[in-house]
């Protein structure tokens, strides 16, 4: 378990945990598994965020989260299907990767996010 995750509140800790074993979900799932009111899951989303505990992901459709721990949830693409609107954790980008982005600027890099959209699998076969 990330060493982020100590000294949070009782439901910021749950929807940690659940991210943390369900990778993406969105407010509604979290809603649905934790029993929580609206208001309570998107207060604590919030607080996540500003913690730096969780990642948001913006899709067209809706917005999904997932655990922002570099060890345990390392930096990674995601893909969108622009048919069903399911959002996947492609494989995570190596080291090697992040560095040869450094170069491109003198920036300082804090985060990276890549989204690629298309078609998934399942909806190719239908």
């Amino acid at each position: 378990m990330c060493e982020k995750l100590k000294n949070l509140k009782k439901t910021e800790y749950k929807i940690a945990l659940l991210l943390s074993e369900k990778q993406l979900l969105s407010a509604k799932e979290l809603q649905n598994f934790l029993k929580k009111d609206k208001a309570t899951i998107y207060r604590n989303l919030k607080s996540l965020i500003k913690k730096n505990i969780i990642r948001e992901i913006l899709t067209d459709e809706k917005t999904f989260y997932e655990i922002n721990c570099n060890i345990h949830n390392p930096i990674h693409p995601h893909f969108e299907c622009i048919k069903c609107k399911k959002l996947f954790c492609l494989k995570a980008l190596s080291a090697e990767d992040t560095i040869n982005l450094s170069y491109y600027t003198n920036f300082e890099i804090n985060s990276i996010d890549i989204k690629i959209k298309g078609i998934c699998d399942e909806c190719k076969e239908k």
